[in-house]
């Protein structure tokens, strides 16, 4: 269980408990498992560094492959690239991005790649 504290609260939870978070400016949205949505004012940078578990998979977007469902390829090379979370939520992966997708999901969960 770890306390992230912010300006106005601190929350404790466990980081193995967030699905997905996306960043808006200087501030995260962190979408937890239980479908709570915590506001927190650090960055992605900030997060990405002390989870090296979570995965950026666009400028805006850090997941934990732990909730990943499934990777939805564009078929052409101009095409969008998706991921689908646990809660069915489609988040766009960063065309330069995809490789580094791909070969993280190749390592920790062979059977999502089509």
């Amino acid at each position: 269980m770890r306390r992230l504290t912010t300006k106005r609260a601190q929350h404790e939870y466990d980081p193995q408990q967030v699905l997905y978070l996306i960043g808006n400016i200087n501030y995260c949205y962190l979408y937890m498992a239980n479908n709570e949505v915590i506001l927190s004012c650090r960055t992605l940078k900030w997060f990405s560094q002390r989870w090296p578990h979570f995965l950026r998979v666009h400028k805006k977007a850090l997941v934990n492959l732990d909730y990943l469902m499934a990777f939805q390829p564009g078929g052409k090379s101009t095409a969008t690239n998706y991921i689908t979370m646990a809660d069915e939520t489609q988040l766009e992966i960063a065309r330069r991005r995809v490789p580094d997708v791909r070969q993280a999901l190749e390592s920790v969960q062979i059977g999502l790649l089509s």
